[in-house]
C-alpha cells in the first residue's frame, strides 16, 4: 500500500515548493533521494572532452599565452585547461539539472528536454548561478529555516 493513498494526499503536489526571484514566482519539485543521486551522478559524469578541445583551440591562438602540453592536458600560463573544462562542464550540468526541477507552466512539457544551450540562450550566467542557488535552497532540508530569516 502506498502512503500517499493511505493519507489521501498527492505526493507529486506535496513535493512542490515556491520561491520568488526578481519578482517572478517559480515552482520547484523537491526531488526524492534517488533523484538527487541521479543528479549527482549526471554532474559527476558530465561530458567535458568537447569543451576541453574547444578551450585548447581557443587558447592556442593567444600569442601572449605561455602554453605547455603534457600527455593528457594543456597548461596555459600554469593553469590546467583540462581542469577548467571539467569544472565548466560540471557547472553547466548542475545548472541544467536544477532547472529541470522547475515545474513548467505549460502542462505536459517535459523539462528533461531542456539543455544547457536552452538555459544559456535565455539567462546570463550570473542569473543561471542565482537561479541554481535559489533552487538548491528551496529543495534543501533546511528550507523553512532559510525562509524565516
Amino acid at each position: 500500500m502506498k502512503l500517499g493513498a493511505t493519507l489521501n494526499i498527492n505526493p507529486d503536489n506535496i513535493r512542490i515548493r515556491e520561491f520568488t526571484m526578481a519578482g517572478q514566482k517559480l515552482r520547484v519539485r523537491v526531488p526524492l533521494a534517488s533523484e538527487m543521486e541521479a543528479i549527482s551522478k549526471a554532474v559527476d559524469d558530465a561530458e567535458w572532452q568537447t569543451k576541453f578541445e574547444s578551450l585548447k583551440e581557443s587558447f592556442s591562438s593567444d600569442p601572449d599565452a605561455v602554453i605547455e602540453q603534457t600527455e593528457d592536458d594543456v597548461f596555459v600560463n600554469g593553469k590546467s585547461i583540462k581542469e577548467l573544462a571539467i569544472m565548466s562542464a560540471k557547472t553547466e550540468e548542475r545548472i541544467v539539472q536544477m532547472v529541470r526541477l522547475l515545474v513548467p507552466t505549460i502542462e505536459g512539457f517535459d523539462m528533461n528536454r531542456i539543455s544547457y544551450a536552452d538555459v544559456d540562450e535565455e539567462f546570463p550566467f550570473a542569473v543561471q548561478i542565482e537561479l541554481m542557488k535559489k533552487i538548491a535552497e528551496v529543495i534543501s532540508p533546511g528550507y523553512e529555516e532559510t525562509r524565516k530569516n
